[in-house]
């Protein structure tokens, strides 16, 4: 019992504030950041887990994971399903989605807006709508494999042009 306490106070010690500042960053929130730290090593005392070379990187994974199912927990549905987006496009110091990331939804918005009319419908029957791929592929004449290849490409393409919104102060409109 007193080496499984003296690991946990070692994890503690050596992880603590970076798995804060991630959860802080992530939740924008300090109460919460607070409490998923914490559970965070609730989690590796269960776990059992002992300092080594990977402890980082899982910590920081059982952080993020905690933190999106906190954050999909309060998330009203419409907002999930952009989220699903927003995931898949990785924003200059932001590892995942914020509780409130009403920028850079608006700078998604945007960005969605400035794309053709055929493209947007790809987007909207994908996120919005959570359609399957097949039934996309049905709906504009396109093959499953051609949609994924878009899609791809579409991700890249948002997520430039959030990024580049976000490098010239551009998140409203």
């Amino acid at each position: 019992m007193a080496e499984t306490r003296s690991s946990v106070e070692e994890l503690t010690t050596c992880h603590w504030r970076e798995l804060h500042g991630l959860l802080l960053a992530i939740t924008r929130n300090a109460v919460l950041a607070e409490d998923l730290t914490q559970e965070v090593f609730v989690v590796a005392l269960r776990k059992g887990m002992e300092p080594g070379p990977s402890t980082r990187l899982w910590l920081r994974e059982v952080a993020r994971r905690l933190a999106i199912a906190e954050l999909r927990r309060k998330r009203p549905k419409t907002l999930a399903n952009f989220e699903q987006l927003i995931e898949s496009i990785e924003l200059p110091g932001a590892p995942v989605p914020a509780a409130e990331f009403s920028d850079e939804l608006t700078a998604l918005r945007a960005c969605i807006e400035e794309l053709p009319t055929g493209l947007r419908e790809i987007v909207a029957l994908k996120y919005e709508k959570e359609k399957p791929l097949a039934d996309i592929a049905g709906h504009t004449g396109k093959t499953v494999g051609y949609l994924k290849q878009i899609l791809f490409r579409l991700r890249k393409r948002l997520g430039d042009c959030i990024r580049r919104r976000f490098v010239t102060g551009v998140t409203h409109g």
